[in-house]
């Protein structure tokens, strides 16, 4: 088989497309990926990987950093109330919601009567 045969049977058989995106004549930019490549994305990276090369003391400031903000989330949820969600939407809460509150307000003071932090 003769060298152009080989060639018209590859491009008849719908290997060779044109291939979406800018017009090849013109030239291609790259900044069009370039700005995807540079947004990156998010989780993309884990903080603390064993393979990551930062240095131990970054790696201890980054887990402390981690750790408060946790607490941080852990405290807010716990000072949450049920009636909360409803007021923040300017909405009235639910009976069940108010008396969700009031239990553990009830709950609060027992707890603090008995000596207890909560």
């Amino acid at each position: 088989m003769s060298t152009q045969s080989q060639y018209e049977t590859h491009t008849a058989d719908g290997d060779q497309r044109n291939a979406p995106g800018p017009n090849p004549d013109v030239g291609m930019h790259h900044d069009d990926n370039r700005k995807d490549h540079e947004k990156g994305q998010p989780e993309s990276h884990q903080s603390l990987d064993a393979k990551d090369e930062k240095s131990i003391k970054n790696k201890l400031a980054q887990a402390g950093k981690e750790a408060k903000e946790e607490a941080e989330r852990e405290k807010a949820k716990r000072d949450e109330k049920p009636t909360d969600a409803a007021r923040a939407n300017g909405n009235e809460p639910s009976r069940g919601a108010k008396i969700d509150e009031q239990i553990e307000e009830e709950e609060r003071q027992m707890l603090k009567n008995k000596g207890i932090e909560v």
